[in-house]
């Protein structure tokens, strides 16, 4: 190759020597023939040679690389393997290929080549990262979790999170927010801490996000090879005082050597809102109420207990008298003529407002990407679009990704790489952002809680708008959702680089020792808008989202990380391998905002551009600033013995600027054992073992829970309005003063964990996974503890709580059947967690700012106790005119919740209470109760317990079937042993059969009245089992064969189709239609949450294809 390419060019050398005056004696005339001439000679010395490159399989490799040793004439195969090299007479071809041993081959003139390469095991043994680099899994002695891009990138996900729910053990993944961009939140074997963050640690290509302000929607789910997931301490220590909760490492698509591939991916769904709950229409609703008011004895209506119009207006259908409703009603109310009415209840119109506000919702995604890569260089290159629409019409994502990946080796002792990842997005999240927890938190919400029979529409068809706030129609989504503007724009950028020196290459004795040099940096700028028009009517009465005012606000978050990293991998003798990796890092942290509310906006149509165009006497500026740094030092060694026998021993010393003098360092070590016993002889006898590793390892890690500048304590401006003046002359003047005491002694919560594992693969490898067993103690929990008011201050925060958490996972893989064309196989996962808090501030066993209680679990209610439905029978009926004298007033067919005994005894007995019994109209009937004071009749403290809301048992099934090229396979999502608020939420809006009645006794569910009564405690009811069942993904998939691919230029081609969260099962929650997968509103303080976006569940049909180039 190089030989023509002189030939071709020797005429034009020729000239050029000639003009710059080097040929003009004889001697070097002659010289240069004499080059052309050998030149000649080896050129038709050359030979071709041509041949095929097959797997084991006897399918074409396509892009395998075929070089003349000791050369760099080499050449790729094409789309059906084949080849065709120039070589010299009697050379030798090296045939290499990721994932298969290299072959050489002599070549023998006039015969052609027909190559099976081999697998190499070696390569292909799974290799995981884990933290500051990477390891064979075989030799890994830590928890550690990886979710590789087959399963990444085979669901239709915007958040890579979103796919890993159920598919690793001790994940846990919920979606608690229903805006579309919003990241879902991740627990690594629970929750530790009290008033921390428990989320787990992020980081993407060496660069951490989670303390950065970025989160993984910043990523496009398909630039991402693979997750790992480092769960015990053991492996997480070398993050220090930010591996408590776990670590996710994320490492992006990097190019690949071999030809250049271009690949595009796309997809196209269709999405759905359907209700899980069956609601009542207009007539069975009126029929309802109206059965409920006669039951209670205050319908008197005008014909008895028979349907009364003028009745059913005042009370329900029109009782502000609105035009409206008139010729709605005029249907189900025809007069007799004797007077009386005729009703026909399916003739009162229904009004679907769940149907109105959403809409079938399409979202298209789309990614091409680039990859290439030579022996020296590689680059990867990919552009993202994603426009996603939900079902809500009011809420909408658009992400634009652009990501670059480069590496260079210009020397054999250098290597060098930079990436690069740029986000863009608009967010826009419609009538609202409720992100507090009680409400509807969307548009939906809003939608659900309008009455069936209020229309939409006027009668020309116009958006029905009403005056009066007291009128059912008055907060008419539809008004609201063109009345009110909410987005979000964000720009995001990371940025990673790397140095890496090999010193071996330098120097023999040197070999092994690796100098690497890391350099990150992210730049985060975000812009949050909103403006409600003078038409909306503001359904959550907040002032900030009062008609015609606007908010506008900016936030900037720049950060960095450096990193200097040595290593040194030595083998000695053939049976020790010494692998030590030593540590020096640096980062900052640097936020501002700047956020401003106008009221009576000027110009509407400027929405939040012109707030100053407002009333600036209710103007509301406001600014924030924060920075912090961080140095760590850490080392890791990892000593191998014969590859059986594996230790890993790390310690990490980190510093940071939020901690006060004296207190800014603290120390993180772990240590981990694994003995690889299928390496043992007397493993290696028993045939059916492939593999048996047993893991053992203990760590302390750190919770970077201490913002910057916590250790100063806080000020507050409540009660802060002192009078100020001379003589009898003055004013109050706000100021501020302080609450919290400055504690100078902070510092991480500290987690202590020790984990004991089993990796296994048998039967060639059939059947593998592994089992763990952990427990994690986390001590010095940030909590505010009470001190003397004398001080002058009510709290101080200090390290004083306890937790523990004790859990067992499981994950298997079984590969069930599998034939030349047919392959079945079962991915399990499976987690048990127990969690609870050990100690709490001052020695308190109970705190009610959680509510938290000693002994139990830290997500958790603490509430009052359902016991079951009162029955009309003597022994209920003396029991509730008991309470009825003591000032509670209970019926048969209601909700009895759970209390002391009533222990009656003799009148005058020690420690003893007595009451005057009253009827039904609080008379005195003479009769006098005597009973014990144990706490009978006060509903207190005493009659509660804890409900555990967080999962006992959670897990996912995936079961993948191939048929030569079809693949068929669906995912199942489980958990179970949780408690769910909102059983009886949709309780006089659902269609519910079986409710309390004289004759059905045994109901589920109250009888609907409305007879005066104590219904405080009816609330209770709605605690139940969140136990669920979820089908989250069927796909089916079809690899076009090669063959045809040729044809048109592709080396691969694959068409799917998907359908998300098709069926829901479930305990009596489910069949109240209650969707227990939805958590959005919940928070550990409160149990009302979720309302009204846990009755419905969004299904999808999605469409795609691959194409690879």
């Amino acid at each position: 190759m190089k030989s023509n390419s002189f030939l071709r060019n020797r005429k034009a050398l020729t000239a050029l020597l000639l003009c710059t005056g080097f040929v003009a004696t004889q001697p070097f005339s002659v010289m240069a023939e004499e080059i052309v001439t050998a030149v000649q000679t080896v050129q038709q010395q050359k030979q071709s040679v041509s041949g095929t490159i097959k797997d084991p399989a006897g399918e074409p490799v396509i892009g395998a690389s075929i070089l003349e040793k000791g050369t760099t004439n080499g050449t790729i195969t094409d789309f059906d393997g084949n080849f065709t090299l120039n070589v010299a007479p009697g050379a030798t071809l090296v045939i290499s290929y990721i994932g298969y041993k290299n072959q050489e081959m002599k070549v023998i003139p006039g015969k052609s080549l027909n190559i099976i390469l081999q697998e190499d095991t070696e390569t292909l043994e799974e290799v995981v990262v884990v933290g500051y680099g990477v390891q064979k899994k075989s030799d890994v002695t830590g928890s550690v979790t990886s979710v590789g891009k087959e399963r990444l990138g085979k669901l239709p996900v915007t958040n890579v999170l979103q796919a890993v729910q159920g598919a690793a053990a001790g994940v846990t993944i919920t979606q608690t927010s229903s805006i579309p961009g919003d990241a879902p939140d991740a627990l690594v074997r629970g929750q530790n801490s009290i008033n921390a963050n428990s989320g787990p640690y992020i980081v993407v290509d060496g660069v951490p996000i989670s303390k950065s302000g970025g989160t993984l929607n910043d990523i496009n789910p398909n630039d991402i090879e693979s997750m790992e997931i480092l769960k015990d301490a053991s492996a997480t220590a070398i993050y220090g005082s930010r591996g408590a909760n776990g670590v996710i490492l994320v490492t992006t698509k990097k190019g690949k050597t071999g030809r250049t591939t271009i690949n595009y991916d796309g997809s196209f769904s269709f999405g759905f809102l359907d209700s899980t709950t069956d609601y009542m229409n207009s007539g069975q609703l009126l029929d309802y109420n109206r059965q409920s008011a006669i039951t209670g004895g205050t319908y008197n209506g005008r014909y008895g207990d028979n349907p009364d119009p003028e009745r059913d207006k005042a009370l329900w259908l029109n009782p502000n008298n609105m035009s409206y409703m008139n010729k709605r009603l005029e249907k189900v109310y025809q007069q007799n003529a004797d007077g009386t009415y005729s009703y026909d209840p399916s003739q009162l119109e229904t009004t679907d407002w769940g149907e109105l506000v959403t809409r079938t919702a399409f979202t298209h995604n789309h990614q091409i990407s680039l990859s290439a890569g030579t022996e020296t260089s590689k680059l990867y290159v990919s552009l993202g679009y994603l426009d996603q629409k939900v079902p809500m019409k009011d809420q909408d994502f658009k992400r634009y990704t652009a990501n670059i990946n480069g590496e260079i080796i210009p020397t054999k002792w250098l290597k060098v790489g930079m990436g690069l990842n740029a986000t863009h997005s608009i967010k826009n999240y419609g009538i609202v952002s409720n992100t507090s927890n009680t409400g509807a938190k969307d548009s939906y919400g809003l939608a659900m809680d309008m009455m069936p029979w209020v229309p939409a529409y006027n009668e020309d068809g116009s958006i029905l708008e009403v005056a009066s706030a007291d009128d059912q129609a008055y907060h008419n989504p539809l008004r609201n959702i063109d009345d009110a503007w909410n987005e979000t724009r964000y720009y995001g950028v990371n940025f990673s680089s790397y140095a890496e020196l090999d010193f071996g290459q330098f120097w023999e004795p040197l070999k092994g020792v690796k100098w690497r040099t890391n350099l990150g940096a992210q730049y985060r700028n975000s812009r949050v808008g909103s403006y409600y028009g003078e038409g909306y009517t503001n359904p959550f009465k907040n002032p900030a989202m009062a008609p015609n005012v606007a908010n506008n606000e900016h936030s900037q978050k720049l950060s960095w990380t450096l990193e200097n990293l040595l290593y040194i991998n030595k083998t000695i003798k053939d049976i020790h391998s010494v692998n030590i990796t030593l540590l020096q890092s640096a980062e900052r942290y640097r936020t501002e905002g700047l956020n401003m509310r106008g009221y009576e906006i000027t110009f509407p149509s400027s929405l939040w551009y012109n707030i100053g165009a407002s009333n600036n006497a209710k103007y509301a500026p406001g600014s924030n600033f924060s920075t912090w740094s961080r140095a760590s030092y850490m080392a890791r060694v990892n000593y191998g013995l014969m590859d059986k026998y594996l230790l890993t021993v790390t310690g990490r010393f980190d510093g940071a600027s939020m901690l006060a003098a004296g207190n800014k360092w603290d120390f993180f070590p772990s240590a981990a054992l694994a003995w690889r016993m299928e390496q043992e002889k007397w493993i290696q006898q028993i045939n059916w073992i492939n593999q048996l590793k047993l893991r053992v390892g203990y760590g302390v890690t750190g919770n970077s829970a201490v913002n910057p500048y916590q250790t100063a304590g806080s000020v507050t401006s409540t009660y802060a309005s002192i009078p100020f003046g001379v003589g009898n002359v003055s004013s109050n003047t706000i100021g501020t003063k302080t609450n919290i005491m400055p504690n100078y002694s902070l510092g991480w919560e500290k987690t202590s964990s020790l984990n004991v594992g089993v990796d296994f693969g048998v039967l060639e490898n059939r059947i593998s996974g592994s089992v763990e067993y952990y427990i994690a103690k986390t001590s010095d929990l940030l909590m505010n503890q009470s001190i003397p008011v004398i001080t002058g201050y009510a709290q101080i925060l200090n390290n004083v709580g306890k937790t523990e958490n004790r859990g067992f996972e499981v994950s298997l893989s079984t590969v069930n059947v599998k034939t030349k064309d047919f392959t079945w196989q079962t991915d399990w996962t499976f987690s048990l967690n127990n969690e609870k808090i050990k100690e709490l501030a001052g020695g308190a066993t109970y705190d009610s700012t959680g509510p938290w209680m000693v002994g139990e679990p830290l997500n958790s209610f603490y509430d009052f106790q359902y016991d079951r439905i009162w029955q009309n029978t003597q022994e209920d009926n003396h029991l509730m005119d008991v309470y009825r004298s003591l000032g509670l007033t209970f019926l048969p067919g209601q909700y009895k919740i759970v209390d002391q005994p009533l222990v009656e005894v003799p009148q005058g007995t020690e420690g003893s209470k007595t009451v005057e019994i009253k009827d039904a109209a609080g008379n005195k009937t003479g009769e006098v109760v005597s009973y014990m004071d144990n706490g009978f009749g006060k509903f207190d403290d005493n009659d509660k317990k804890i409900y555990n809301k967080s999962p006992k048992w959670t897990g996912g099934i995936n079961n993948s079937f191939t048929y030569k090229n079809w693949n068929l396979s669906f995912f199942t999502y489980f958990r179970f042993g949780n408690t769910y608020y909102g059983l009886t939420q949709t309780i006089g809006r659902r269609i519910e059969k079986d409710t309390w009645s004289p004759t059905n006794t045994d109901a589920k569910f109250a009888q609907p009245t409305t007879a005066t009564r104590e219904t405080k405690y009816d609330y209770v009811r709605n605690y139940t089992k969140g136990n669920m069942v979820l089908i989250k993904n069927i796909a089916l998939s079809y690899t076009v064969p090669q063959s045809w691919l040729k044809k048109c230029g592709a080396s691969s081609a694959q068409v799917y189709a998907q359908v998300l969260n098709p069926f829901l099962f479930g305990g009596e929650l489910v069949k109240a239609g209650i969707n227990p997968d939805d958590l959005t509103g919940w928070d550990a303080g409160n149990h009302i949450g979720g309302q009204t976006n846990n009755t419905c569940i969004t299904r999808s049909l999605v469409l795609g294809v691959r194409l690879g180039f």
